[in-house]
């Protein structure tokens, strides 16, 4: 009996390093993300560019993190001071036992000082 509550206690313990493992790197990602979201709308908000453009650049900060992106799932708000960004997005995780979607939301809003 000693040997299978071992066993056991192991098999729980390398079960959740294994979540972890595979949990931990889209919320980092994300975090990741959400700086350079707040490095983008802070930059755009004093440039005058095309929303397509700041789309085009989330899109590429995006893409060198990992994150899938389309246009559709950035929405821009321009306001008379200021730039805000937001993005949804859902990362696929394939664990053994149950895959699972994890939904993400990236807000940036940057006001100018007048």
């Amino acid at each position: 009996m000693g040997k299978l509550k071992g066993l056991l206690i192991l098999l729980i313990l390398f079960g959740g390093i294994y979540v972890g493992w595979m949990l931990v790197p889209p919320y980092f990602h994300n975090w990741q993300f959400q700086d350079d979201l707040d490095d983008i709308a802070r930059t755009n908000s004093y440039m005058r560019r095309t929303d397509d453009d700041v789309r085009a650049t989330v899109i590429k900060k995006a893409d060198e993190i990992g994150i899938s992106l389309k246009e559709d799932q950035i929405i821009i708000t321009r306001l008379s001071d200021g730039l805000g960004i937001s993005v949804k997005y859902h990362v696929h995780i394939d664990l053994i036992l149950h895959p699972m979607d994890l939904d993400f939301t990236a807000n940036s809003m940057n006001r100018r000082n007048i």
